[in-house]
């Protein structure tokens, strides 16, 4: 049995890796297209240093390849998707699309599988594989869903969509309303920065992705522009009040973005979302009375308080849609966690 290679296991079938080290040091890693024996010579076909323009090239490569009628594969499925259609979402997405991959590859097994052997029967038992993590089964199903779509229009297929007719598990929308009395004492426990963060999150109303990113550069004339991250809605925010007060906190000098890390590099999510859960974790040891209220708080959760509030203080679900950045009502109804108190009768 020859030897398995230890690197580059993300790989297609076909494609190839060597890394090689430039005149100064750096390393350099190449991509080509293995076509076979051409001529009686082993042939490769170079595709660049980029691997996600590589495995675009690779796609090509081996749909001409492919004798006219052969099935195509799972794997070519997968890798062409990652390739060409992941990259034009958020990076977010584009996150969520590589782990959800992970998973489906795991249950499916062999990437060299026909496509056209799976079935609605195989979207069952994958989902009762996964009926542990029913929000992430439905997920990692409706990414493949999507792939299978695309696979379609490539001509790669022509079987309907398994996924389609297979229910998934019932899921309800995040109801947690984060009460004043546990946002204070998350906040009275923060340091500076962290306080910081959640104040914008709050009288913003944006994601969490949206708030580690704000740059000096988004400032202009006394307004604050944000771009959402999720759906490229644009919003402005005149900086006045506690929102002027951040700012100018936390600007650093000669420009650069609002939030850092302990190495002075941008701020992530990721990183947001450790932090504050390690600062919950430790105040609900510390006060057992309140620490299952204290496990549900989330980051992200000062995004739904925000429009709850606009929507309670102002009696209208437009004032919180504005807030939000959302294109219609019926999104920004599901943000909202409480309803307006209610008079008992005389």
């Amino acid at each position: 049995m020859g030897r398995k290679p230890s690197t580059n296991l993300n790989l297609p079938k076909g494609m190839r890796a060597r890394t090689r080290q430039r005149k100064r040091g750096q390393p350099v890693t190449y991509y080509y297209y293995d076509a076979g024996y051409v001529n009686g010579k082993r042939t490769e076909i170079p595709l660049g240093k980029d691997y996600i323009s590589a495995v675009q090239q690779w796609a090509k490569h081996e749909a001409a390849a492919a004798p006219k009628g052969q099935r195509a594969t799972y794997s070519a499925m997968v890798s062409r998707y990652l390739a060409e259609i992941s990259p034009g979402k958020s990076a977010g997405t584009q996150r969520n699309h590589r782990v959800f991959a992970r998973s489906l590859d795991k249950f499916f097994g062999n990437p060299d599988a026909p496509l056209d052997e799976i079935t609605p029967q195989h979207i069952r038992q994958y989902l009762d594989w996964r009926s542990a993590h029913p929000g992430a089964a439905n997920n990692e199903i409706a990414l493949l869903s999507a792939m299978w779509n695309k696979a379609r229009e490539w001509g790669y297929t022509d079987k309907p969509n398994p996924c389609q007719g297979v229910k998934k598990f019932p899921t309800a929308r995040r109801s947690v309303y984060i009460e004043d009395h546990v946002y204070r004492l998350v906040y009275q426990a923060a340091d500076t920065q962290m306080r910081d963060m959640m104040d914008l999150a709050y009288i913003t109303g944006q994601r969490p992705s949206d708030v580690v990113k704000i740059h000096s550069n988004h400032i202009l004339d006394g307004v604050l522009h944000i771009t959402q991250q999720k759906t490229k809605a644009k919003l402005r925010f005149e900086i006045i009040g506690l929102l002027a007060e951040i700012i100018e906190r936390n600007t650093p000098a000669g420009g650069g973005y609002l939030f850092r890390n302990t190495n002075g590099g941008k701020m992530t999510r990721d990183r947001l979302a450790q932090r504050f859960a390690e600062l919950r974790d430790t105040l609900a040891a510390k006060h057992p009375e309140m620490a299952e209220d204290l496990k549900q708080f989330q980051f992200r959760d000062l995004r739904a308080k925000s429009g709850t509030d606009a929507y309670l203080n102002s009696g209208s679900v437009e004032a919180a849609q504005r807030q939000l950045g959302h294109a219609s009502p019926d999104m920004t109804k599901a943000y909202l966690r409480k309803d307006k108190t209610l008079k008992p009768l005389k």
